[in-house]
Formats: C-alpha cells, sequence, structure tokens
C-alpha cells in the first residue's frame, strides 16, 4: 500500500506541474516556446485528474489532497473558463443587444462532405430568432449563388444589413443600420475578420466578426480515433502531423490575434467581438484579444462551456467579448443539428 501510495502521489505532483504550465500558457507567444500551448489544450483534462485525484485523497483520508484543490484553487479563473455559475439579468425594455455568434459550416448537413441544406428546408434547420446581430463564420462561398440564397432568408427575416461577399467565409448580418464596415481575410480566405459601426439607438458601437486560423487538427483526430493503432506507424505519423499541424496553425493565430488587438485597441467606438476562435481560454492567442475586454460566459454563462460538438471533446473556442463599457446581461450555447461547432448567444447593453 505504501507503495502504491508514493506512485499516485507522484503522478499527482506530475498532473499539478503539468496544470501549472497550462497556467502559463496564455501568457508565452507559441513563437516563443510553442510546447506550453499544447499544456494549454490539454487543460479540461488536467482539471478532471485534478478533481479525481483531489476525491481519492479525501477517500483515503490522506492529506495529499491539498495539492490538487491548492492548484485548483490558485487557478480559479481557468476554472471560471468552462464552468459557469452564473444567472441571467433581465433586459431593459430597448436598451438591449442580442448576439449570436456561429460556425455554421456552409450551411451543410452534418459530416465532411455533407450536401447544403436546400433553400426550402433552412426554416427549419435555422429558425430566425429575435437576434439582433447574426454573426457567422464558414458562410457559404465555394458554390455560385448558395450565399445569395442564404442571405436571402435572413435578410427576408429582418437582417436587411448584411456584409458578406462570394469568396470570403465571413458574414454579419444585422437589425442596426450599418455605418461603416470593413472585411480583412488572411491569405488562406478562409480566416480573417471583419468590422461594422452599428447604429444603436443613436450610439455607435463597433462589432467585430473574427475566425482564426484553422488547423484541420480535428480531421487527423477523427482518423486516428478511427484507425488508433498504436502499434502501427502510420497511426504515430498521423499523430506526429496533428502535433506539427498544430504548432503552425496555432503560431499563426497568435499572430492574427496581435493583429486583431490592435485594431481593437485602436477603435473609436465601444467594442463587441463575436466569432470562432480556434483556441480554448488557455492560449495566446484567446488571452491576447480579451486583455480589457469581458468573456461573456465568464460574466453570465452557466454550465459547461463547451462550443465545439467534435471529436476531440471539451472544447471552448467560440466566444462573445464586451469592452468594458458594456454590462453583459446573459449569456448560452445552444445545439446545432448540422455544424459541428454549437451557437452561442448573447445578451448585453451599454451602460449608463
Amino acid at each position: 500500500m505504501g507503495r502504491l501510495t508514493r506512485l499516485l502521489r507522484w503522478f499527482n505532483l506530475l498532473l499539478v506541474l503539468a496544470t501549472f504550465l497550462a497556467y502559463l500558457a496564455p501568457l508565452v507567444s507559441p513563437a516563443t516556446f510553442w510546447p506550453l500551448s499544447f499544456f494549454g489544450l490539454l487543460y479540461p483534462w488536467l482539471l478532471l485528474g485534478n478533481i479525481c485525484c483531489m476525491l481519492g485523497w479525501l477517500a483515503m483520508r490522506k492529506y495529499y489532497f491539498i495539492f490538487s484543490a491548492g492548484c485548483i484553487v490558485l487557478g480559479w479563473g481557468h476554472v471560471q473558463s468552462y464552468i459557469g455559475i452564473h444567472s441571467t439579468r433581465p433586459a431593459p425594455e430597448g436598451a438591449a443587444i442580442r448576439l449570436m455568434t456561429f460556425n455554421c459550416y456552409d450551411f451543410r448537413e452534418k459530416g465532411r462532405g455533407g450536401d447544403w441544406i436546400p433553400e426550402d428546408k433552412l426554416p427549419e434547420a435555422f429558425p430566425i430568432g429575435d437576434w439582433d446581430v447574426l454573426c457567422f463564420q464558414e458562410f457559404p462561398n465555394r458554390r455560385h449563388g448558395r450565399n445569395v440564397e442564404v442571405g436571402r432568408y435572413l435578410q427576408n427575416g429582418g437582417y436587411k444589413h448584411a456584409i458578406f461577399q462570394t469568396g470570403g467565409g465571413l458574414a454579419l448580418f444585422s437589425r442596426f443600420p450599418i455605418a461603416a464596415h470593413e472585411t480583412h481575410y488572411f491569405p488562406n480566405r478562409s480566416n480573417g475578420y471583419q468590422y461594422a459601426d452599428l447604429n444603436v439607438n443613436g450610439q455607435t458601437i463597433r462589432l467585430f466578426n473574427i475566425h482564426l486560423q484553422s488547423s484541420s487538427v480535428s480531421v487527423i483526430a477523427d482518423k486516428v480515433a478511427e484507425d488508433a493503432n498504436l502499434q502501427e506507424k502510420e497511426t504515430w505519423l498521423r499523430i506526429r502531423g496533428m502535433l506539427g499541424r498544430y504548432k503552425r496553425s496555432t503560431m499563426l493565430r497568435a499572430e492574427q490575434a496581435e493583429e486583431i488587438a490592435e485594431h481593437i485597441r485602436r477603435s473609436p467606438h465601444p467594442v463587441l467581438l463575436c466569432g470562432d476562435f480556434n483556441e480554448i481560454p488557455q492560449s495566446y492567442a484567446y488571452h491576447t484579444i480579451a486583455r480589457g475586454m469581458q468573456d461573456a460566459f465568464k460574466a453570465r454563462g452557466r454550465g459547461l462551456g463547451i462550443t465545439y460538438g467534435g471529436k476531440i471533446p471539451a472544447l471552448r473556442i467560440d466566444y462573445v467579448l464586451a469592452g468594458p463599457q458594456f454590462e453583459v446581461l446573459s449569456h448560452r450555447i445552444g445545439r446545432s443539428g448540422f455544424s459541428d461547432h454549437f451557437p452561442v448567444y448573447s445578451t448585453v447593453r451599454l451602460r449608463e
């Protein structure tokens, strides 16, 4: 029993060390030391491991539970980025701004290479709600006229003001008038950012819609999960390729985040930001963009903050952020019948 206790103790200490490395990940650019980003990616599982260790030591009546308990308490802000315990505040009549962000997977049926959802099926697949602004990533753009079909459906539903274009995957639909806007794509044309200056009851706010570099790690992970045999060389080559792709993409996302953060800093108007970061909260890219902003989930979220439904579990990569001029009133994560991402909904208002 003594030997088993020593082994468990060392395992717990290594787990705590790995968790503290995950805490450091948001503070260090991947260009400086990219492996820290990988520890950040593992954070949800490190947190679960610490909870299990803590409960195990308590069941064994060993004081070693303080290792994991102390680690969790010291990183409580990271816990709040995944587990929400907040309530919703009622919105004053006419003062709220209701936002939705959604990586809509081209409005295709779920699954790789799925068919486009027919125009007459759009009301069933994506009912139009009472949200004021819709931000989409991976909006239809690769088939002539497809973006026009979806755009027509949304505009007929009351979103008269829109920004989208053929050949680009970002789209923004608003019930508020748009005074000015700009869209910038990164070289792959799939990822980028756009902003729109919205006239909200006589006040101008700047809304960003962003989609950071995709890594396609989930595609490789799906393949590894389907054909996993750790005794085969091909499986290890796929894992190596997945790590290499993650390294390259996380460095690109860090550069893109720094560019977007500079635009936020220079904004002459209060800023709201929606989008698919392809990064979890324990990442340099998220930390760079969210600095000085409120994370709507951490402010008003409830339950688990998972926004990605693929085979890589426990990922929160879709966000709504609000500048300090705003009060966050509500936040929730929906479900989707066709995308591997979940739509994210938030309600905010300008502080008086």
